[in-house]
């Protein structure tokens, strides 16, 4: 049984201290909580009083059979209603019932984040990973106000979401990346046995293909000519020369690389002596975490053996392309293509032999960086075009998904693989020609005669002699001719078909209104 008591304590006596008698004793008067009075007795040698805490104590057993001290309140009906829950936790995990999970639940949820980003960084993710991770969950959790994981809620942190995309905070990718971020957090805190269960296992991610927020296009063949002269010839940009830029170009094209796994390119990662030459990128910078290695074209290598004898002589693991500054972090590309192509456009128009020229020139999207579709011809379009440029050459589904290093073929046909117009007549043209028409009349109505044979042609061999039986209604069945006679030569012809048929198959009624189903088939 939890037992409730307060710490009493003896202190020495205050300077001038204000002592009263009180049947025959002495205390100490002292003023607390504003105007309220006190009096603590005087020990027996007169030098110090004694002083009790303000705060209630509990004193009780735990369940490994341990006396155990904790503060209460200063209210003694709310210490001891304490007192009687500690007693029941203690009873609760004696009968093994207690929750193990309690005192992560109630520790702050940052804390439980800052080890999570220990932990994604012990298991080798690249800074930017758990550097990226960490703040989306941080910057979710602070938004919805969650400050134990007993706060976790999946409608508020959806709410949240919803609330940003409404603002035009981020788009719907964005905010896929975040709630993922946050599922990945609650799942580790379940397998580390920090948590009983995922709050944020149900949710889904939204459909990201209805607000794609950049969209990208392949680079034609004429626009990648003039891209790479202006490059050439260009200025340098983003402290990169043009002939590096140009040559960043057509490896980006010929390879599928990306960015950070061209800045990775040392003059070690190229083997031109072997067959075929390859070039490879160390798991490091790659995406998937894997040694990659691309063949290269044979006009490629030509081009790049020209231009490391034209630059100077570098160590072999320096990097070829300046595509990394000082500080580590990767140069603004989209900024070069976007300059390039510019002047690329301004040399192609400056090139127009007549005004006229000119002014179609002007007025297309040729070698705009955006065009008029909201496309995009960035750096990472140069990816783009290498996939395109397999799916014309005429590479196979897989060998292109294996070529860009894709996990999923649909990433690689429906993302990355681009189609224009003229490559889908050239692909019509290459259908066999449709039939001649004959000179013929195909015009031609039908007579009231012609009618039940087209029907009854329609309807298989066995209609066809009964259809002939148009022209003598007498001798089908127990038509009437003095009746049947005044009907139009169609409308006979069609019922001596039905009632033929009708008589003949058992399952058709036996009568004019439920007709045979193989005749009113076809005529639908």
């Amino acid at each position: 049984m939890a037992q409730i008591f307060k710490i009493k304590s003896t202190r020495p006596l205050p300077v001038n201290p204000d002592i009263v008698e009180k049947n025959k004793k002495r205390y100490l008067r002292l003023i607390r909580g504003g105007n309220r009075s006190v009096l603590l007795p005087i020990t027996e040698c007169g030098t110090r009083y004694r002083d009790e805490s303000k705060k209630w104590y509990i004193q009780y057993k735990t369940s490994g059979g341990k006396w155990k001290r904790v503060a209460g309140y200063t209210d003694k009906d709310a210490t001891r209603q304490l007192a009687a829950d500690l007693d029941r936790n203690t009873e609760r995990k004696l009968a093994g019932l207690d929750n193990p999970y309690e005192k992560a639940e109630l520790l702050p949820i940052m804390k439980h984040l800052q080890e999570f980003r220990d932990y994604l960084e012990g298991k080798g993710c690249s800074v930017k990973h758990f550097e990226q991770t960490f703040n989306r969950i941080r910057k979710a959790f602070e938004g919805c106000q969650f400050s134990t994981w007993n706060d976790i809620s999946a409608s508020h942190l959806v709410a949240w979401l919803a609330d940003q995309r409404m603002r035009n905070v981020f788009g719907i990718k964005t905010s896929n990346y975040y709630q993922s971020a946050a599922k990945e957090f609650c799942g580790w805190m379940v397998k580390d046995r920090r948590a009983r269960q995922n709050p944020l296992s149900h949710l889904t991610a939204l459909n990201a293909a209805t607000d794609v927020r950049r969209k990208r296009r392949a680079v034609t063949e004429e626009e990648f000519k003039w891209l790479i002269h202006a490059a050439a010839s260009g200025p340098c940009i983003q402290c990169v020369a043009g002939e590096e830029r140009a040559t960043l170009y057509i490896l980006a094209c010929w390879t599928g690389y990306r960015r950070k796994e061209l800045a990775s390119l040392t003059k070690a990662s190229f083997d031109f002596n072997s067959t075929p030459p390859v070039v490879r990128v160390s798991a490091a910078y790659s995406k998937r975490k894997r040694n990659d290695s691309v063949p290269i074209h044979k006009a490629v290598v030509s081009h790049l053996e020209k231009w490391f004898a034209s630059i100077p002589e570098t160590p072999k693991n320096r990097p070829i392309f300046s595509l990394k500054t000082s500080t580590g972090k990767l140069r603004r590309t989209s900024k070069m293509m976007k300059l390039d192509l510019a002047r690329a456009r301004k040399l192609w128009i400056d090139e127009a032999k007549s005004e006229s020229e000119k002014n179609q020139r002007l007025s297309s999207d040729f070698l705009k960086y955006c065009d008029e579709d909201g496309l995009f011809a960035d750096f990472h379009a140069n990816r783009h075009t290498f996939i395109s440029n397999l799916g014309r050459a005429g590479v196979s589904p897989k060998l292109a998904q294996t070529l860009a290093r894709h996990s999923d073929p649909k990433l690689t046909m429906n993302i990355y693989t681009h189609v224009e117009s003229a490559d889908q007549a050239s692909a019509i043209e290459q259908l066999a020609p449709p039939p001649s028409v004959k000179s013929e009349s195909i015009g031609e109505k039908y007579t009231g005669e012609t009618v039940a044979q087209g029907v009854a042609q329609t309807s298989g061999t066995e209609c066809h002699s009964e259809a002939n039986l148009g022209k003598t209604p007498n001798s089908v069945g127990d038509m009437k001719p003095d009746n049947d006679m005044k009907k139009p030569s169609a409308r006979r012809g069609f019922c001596a078909v039905c009632q033929s048929l009708s008589s003949k198959n058992a399952s058709s009624g036996g009568g004019i209104r439920t007709p045979d189903t193989r005749i009113m088939i076809p005529l639908l």
